[in-house]
């Protein structure tokens, strides 16, 4: 059974841009969502965590908006780990802080992985909302990430997260 977000509750009146939640974020960096308390988790640490159980499936029934979130974070981590194979802690931040910069689709774009479980966004005003969304996220995430992933050694990644890095999640990858 795959594991889904804590962030599906409709109650809770998040900002949609399209039909993806603008959640609150435990972040330094800047963009458009609010700040979380940093006494409870954020989808980042959502996603982190569920991540080694939500890799193994190749189907996910979306239950809510939180769901979209967590299935791209989770194809951002996936390509991340991709990404910091070879790397020392050092390293691996430099390159997922540029990786997090790099130019990436969006929902409306041709190579959009999500195309279906995502609506494209009416403006332009909210597609550049999207992407400083998205931009926020994959910084904060590439931060966590990496202190996870060399949480024992800095000089080399933990096996038991590289090994998921092959793995593709419901077959797509960013």
């Amino acid at each position: 059974m795959v594991y889904h977000s804590n962030f599906n509750d409709e109650s809770a009146q998040y900002r949609l841009v399209g039909n993806l939640p603008i959640l609150p974020v435990k972040t330094n960096h800047k963009g458009p969502a609010p700040k979380g308390d940093q006494s409870q988790g954020d989808i980042i640490d959502e996603a982190l965590d569920l991540f080694k159980a939500n890799i193994l499936f190749r189907n996910f029934e979306v239950h809510g908006n939180g769901d979209r979130v967590l299935i791209y974070l989770t194809l951002y981590i996936s390509k991340c780990l991709l990404k910091i194979a070879n790397m020392n802690k050092a390293d691996a931040d430099k390159a997922l802080f540029l990786l997090a910069q790099e130019q990436f689709t969006l929902p409306g774009d041709a190579a959009f992985p999500l195309g279906g479980m995502v609506t494209v966004p009416n403006t332009r005003d909210a597609q550049d909302t999207l992407r400083q969304y998205f931009t926020q996220l994959r910084l904060e995430l590439g931060v966590r990430l990496t202190q996870r992933v060399y949480a024992v050694d800095p000089a080399k990644p933990n096996k038991w997260w590289m090994c998921f890095s092959k793995r593709k999640f419901l077959g797509k990858a960013l």
